[in-house]
């Protein structure tokens, strides 16, 4: 999709969304202002693109980042305590929101996730379910940045569209792709339930469309939406994906009460050993779920829907990590390999 805006701002430019963001701006040639917290580097930037130093957490680099720009898209976030979270997630967001207000700025498409909801969730997610108080940093400061960014841009006269995506897998990902895959290869995780509980996941450039849909579908003021891919798919079906790449079983499966347990003892274990565990927190909170995300309103407010298969996407992240040294050079097709139980 292509937006129709002249120039852009870009937060978070650096990570994995937010580069992609500024890469298909460019593409359309949307001329990009990149805010950057590390060193600009040397040499000249590409055609169109503008690097700025400065971090969402820093007021005063905003106004020059921002001037001229018709849209702000906010991919930045961070923060591992509480506090450090609400600094950027919330704070940062504040930031962002007044400098648009001040610098005359149209709208702000502001990324969200759909963690703001919580584990506890019902068999079909909706932007009307709750949105959490309390729980994980990242999710109660997302959730509490998106809530002021609707908020503040109402009364600053910012129109701020929301989107809540799910699990954004594709070439790069740091945890969905790279990291499942190192582990799944070095036989460092574990299916719980199975592998039966739901992944809502979504390839990266269709979250890009929806940003770029966000920038300018004329009744997306205001509104929030989740945005993944057509259908989940297992968790077995995921990480066999990734089994097949590397030659390997599908991880043992665990059932759900043996990973509640399991978790408590590998977390003594491993902090003594310094040895990596097959479970981590994500693993049994995501694993366990069984819910369908639901895509009706950015299908509807943005006229957006998902193009990438999740065959066609898995594709284009295995030539990428072969590409990349993750992976040896393809020696052929190899069949999706069988679950295996854990011993005892």
């Amino acid at each position: 999709m292509t937006p129709k805006i002249r120039r852009a701002l870009v937060t978070g430019a650096n990570g994995f969304v937010g580069t992609r963001t500024v890469d298909r701006l460019l593409h359309h040639r949307v001329a990009v202002r990149a805010l950057v917290r590390q060193r600009l580097p040397k040499g000249p930037a590409p055609v169109g693109l503008e690097r700025v130093h400065g971090d969402v957490t820093w007021a005063e680099s905003l106004p020059a980042a921002i001037a001229g720009c018709d849209a702000v898209f906010h991919c930045a976030w961070g923060g591992e305590s509480l506090d450090d979270a609400r600094r950027v997630n919330v704070e940062g967001t504040r930031n962002v929101i007044e400098a648009a207000a001040a610098a005359g700025v149209r709208r702000v498409v502001h990324l969200s996730t759909m963690a703001v909801h919580g584990d506890d969730l019902p068999p079909v997610l909706t932007e009307d379910a709750p949105m959490i108080t309390r729980g994980d940093a990242y999710g109660v400061s997302k959730a509490e940045g998106e809530r002021l960014a609707l908020q503040l841009g109402a009364a600053r006269g910012v129109e701020v569209v929301v989107l809540r995506p799910t699990l954004v897998y594709g070439p790069g990902a740091p945890l969905w792709v790279v990291g499942y895959l190192e582990r799944v290869k070095l036989e460092q995780v574990a299916l719980v339930n199975d592998g039966t509980g739901l992944a809502n996941l979504i390839f990266v450039e269709d979250l890009v469309d929806a940003m770029c849909a966000a920038a300018d579908a004329p009744s997306a003021a205001g509104t929030a939406s989740l945005v993944s891919g057509e259908h989940p798919i297992t968790w077995a079906e995921y990480l066999g994906y990734f089994a097949r790449m590397c030659r390997k079983p599908l991880p043992p499966a665990v059932p759900l009460w043996r990973a509640r347990l399991e978790m408590q003892v590998l977390r003594v274990y491993g902090v003594l050993t310094q040895r990596p565990r097959r479970l981590q927190g994500m693993d049994v909170r995501l694993m366990a779920q069984r819910t369908t995300v639901s895509i009706e309103r950015a299908r509807e407010v943005l006229s957006w829907s998902p193009r990438t298969s999740i065959d066609d996407g898995m594709a284009v992240c295995e030539t990428w990590l072969r590409r990349e040294g993750h992976l040896p050079a393809d020696d052929g097709v190899i069949e999706m390999p069988e679950a295996r139980e854990v011993a005892g």
